[in-house]
């Protein structure tokens, strides 16, 4: 019974909002972010810690970089109830969503061997692949189910609604056949590279501490020879709209040594997505859980030696605790 009139009442605000100008929703959202955010402590106070550590700001730097942060949030919020708009007409899709540099798109499923896009929670990610689909790109991606079916029947329905082929988490492993099935069909398959990957993820540097990257992007990268594309989406400064930007393909790179291959390819992509939201700070979902995992629980930190951590940039002075560190909660 809640799932219903929750769905009901989700699936009437978005009708409401359809039925209102773009830059009108954006005001709404633009309010609604600080609004409802700067309520929940919990998230701000881990918001403000990770900005100050990965930017090495003061804390006054810090909250007026995560005031717009939640500004961000909420129209992005908004944006995803505004999807059937979106998937109208081209007119509407041309106006909200331009893509920069489609050319290394195209270089990239030129190759036919299926494309990983290589991303994180940055902008609105979720025009991020509805806007490649609607732009007529084969686009897929693994998804994880969220906790609110209500607001997960109406996200994977707007999904659906754009072309979009999203594989969520928890189907049995079904999901990873159905992504690799997506490669072979030259698909470009995204991977919100920005989430903790566990035990079993791979320690990079990332925002000045440790960070057990996910092994999705290496593992189809190399598996399937397939271009790594880097990849997001990014919220237009001087105007309405949001611009899809997108850097040159690189492939995975071996030397024989597999394990030394995993860590040097992930550190890669994590710099490359470091680097991207540094210049794009206001963008990023700061205050998400990134740092679950310490660094001494991750399996392949536990592996290396001193002079291999030293080698890697890994051999931090203080753990995950303390200069780089996290809070669990």
């Amino acid at each position: 019974m809640l799932f219903y009139l929750k769905y009901g009442l989700l699936k009437g605000i978005s009708r409401i909002l359809c039925t209102l100008s773009y830059e009108r929703i954006l005001r709404i959202g633009k309010f609604l972010g600080p609004a409802i955010m700067n309520r929940i402590d919990k998230q701000k106070k881990r918001g403000l810690n990770q900005i100050m550590m990965g930017l090495k700001c003061s804390k006054p730097e810090a909250e007026k970089l995560l005031n717009e942060v939640y500004e961000n949030v909420g129209m992005s919020a908004m944006e995803m109830l505004y999807m059937p708009r979106l998937c109208e007409d081209k007119e509407n899709l041309s106006r909200y969503i331009t893509i920069d540099h489609p050319e290394y798109l195209e270089a990239a499923y030129d190759d036919n061997k299926g494309v990983v896009g290589l991303t994180a929670h940055v902008g609105s990610w979720e025009w991020l692949g509805a806007g490649l689909a609607l732009y007529g790109y084969d686009t897929s991606a693994i998804g994880k189910k969220q906790k609110d079916d209500a607001l997960m029947k109406i996200i994977n329905e707007y999904r659906a609604k754009s072309g979009e082929h999203i594989f969520l988490t928890g189907a049995g492993g079904y999901e990873m056949i159905a992504a690799a099935r997506a490669m072979k069909k030259n698909y470009i398959l995204g991977f919100l590279s920005d989430k903790d990957g566990n035990k079993t993820g791979i320690p990079v540097r990332f925002m000045n501490r440790i960070f057990s990257f996910p092994q999705g992007p290496a593992v189809f990268a190399r598996k399937f020879k397939a271009p790594i594309l880097p990849i997001f989406i990014v919220r237009n400064k001087n105007k309405p709209g949001n611009t899809i930007c997108i850097g040159k393909h690189f492939y995975y790179e071996e030397t024989g040594d597999a394990e030394k291959d995993l860590l040097t390819n992930s550190q890669k992509m994590a710099t490359i997505i470091e680097t991207f939201i540094k210049e794009n700070p206001a963008d990023w979902l700061w205050f998400q859980h990134l740092f679950w995992t310490e660094a001494d629980e991750i399996e392949m930190y536990q592996n290396l030696d001193g002079q291999q951590r030293q080698k890697l940039g890994l051999d931090f002075s203080t753990n995950n605790n303390g200069e780089v560190g996290h809070e669990r909660e």
